[in-house]
């Protein structure tokens, strides 16, 4: 497994590059993409936080698919896809999720003018990135809420990454996508409607961390550094008074204008954890999603998938 970094789509974002100390211990962290939903530790990587305990972060591209067996085989340390590594932890994987950014998903239901509710979407077709995926879920888990039968009442078609799904949305070859932030915006701007924003509606836990728990058992000091600068990242960056610093942080980081920046950062905010860690309740609807999208029966005790005990 000493290859997977290198096949991989190998885009390491040294964000922290420009604060590292000489001295400065690498750390690595595997995200599926760049996201907003992460941003506490681009804020910490950003602020220094990391570099005043000699850490330097370093945060690689890399498939969500082969994320377990890299964090498994220690060539990351971390990783965002906390939805990939619960997954992995059901299938019998050392991992846990040791702290939370994002408790609430930041994607938003947009449609054509005319569709005033959810109710609206029978007999329509709503755009999402591929069975299964995040958009997938969070589309059905609407229709549900609003009674409406994504099997019956609506046709939920899998028509590619957000792009493609706009541009289907622009085109009037579908009436309704799960977009993200960024997508919300140029709908906007191209006379579409946002509906509804998922963190309004759902209370599902959407992005944190996971680590292997050899580095939980073996690491616990370094663990724990890394996790309080964490914190610090988590604490600066939803602090009312650094509102306008976050936007253009946002901005720079993922090269947004002003006006996607502040709407991003608007709905990072909903969703937010204040200290990293995730309610009983919360720990309990991920767990259960998990299981439901890998067909999993057994009974899941929640300190088999989370650790937040650092």
């Amino acid at each position: 497994m000493k290859g997977t970094i290198k096949i991989i789509t190998i885009a390491a974002i040294l964000m922290s590059r420009p604060f590292a100390a000489s001295d400065a211990a690498p750390v690595r962290i595997g995200i599926p993409s760049p996201s907003a939903s992460y941003f506490p530790l681009i804020v910490a990587a950003k602020k220094g936080f990391y570099t005043q305990d000699a850490l330097q972060p370093e945060f690689i591209m890399m498939r969500p698919s082969i994320i377990p067996a890299a964090l498994a085989n220690g060539e990351i340390q971390y990783t965002t896809a906390t939805g990939t590594a619960a997954g992995a932890i059901l299938r019998g994987f050392p991992f846990k999720i040791v702290i939370y950014f994002s408790t609430r998903p930041m994607d938003s239901l947009v449609v054509k003018p005319q569709i005033k509710s959810v109710a609206d979407l029978r007999g329509k077709i709503i755009g999402v990135d591929a069975p299964g995926a995040s958009t997938y879920v969070l589309t059905t888990l609407i229709l549900r809420k609003f009674h409406v039968d994504p099997e019956k009442d609506a046709k939920v078609l899998a028509g590619g990454d957000e792009d493609v799904r706009l541009q289907h949305l622009k085109q009037g070859q579908i009436d309704a996508a799960m977009l993200g932030p960024q997508g919300v915006v140029l709908a906007r701007r191209a006379g579409l409607k946002n509906l509804l924003d998922v963190a309004d509606e759902i209370d599902l836990p959407f992005v944190g961390m996971a680590t292997a728990t050899p580095m939980i058992e073996r690491q616990r000091p370094d663990l724990k550094k890394f996790l309080v600068a964490t914190v610090r990242g988590i604490r600066y960056s939803n602090d009312p008074r650094n509102r306008n610093e976050m936007i253009g942080l946002l901005s720079s980081w993922l090269r947004l204008d002003q006006e996607t920046a502040e709407h991003t950062y608007n709905v990072f905010i909903k969703g937010v954890s204040k200290d990293g860690t995730l309610s009983r309740a919360g720990m309990e609807a991920l767990v259960n999603e998990r299981k439901r999208q890998v067909k999993f029966t057994g009974e899941v005790p929640l300190d088999r998938v989370f650790d937040f005990s650092i």
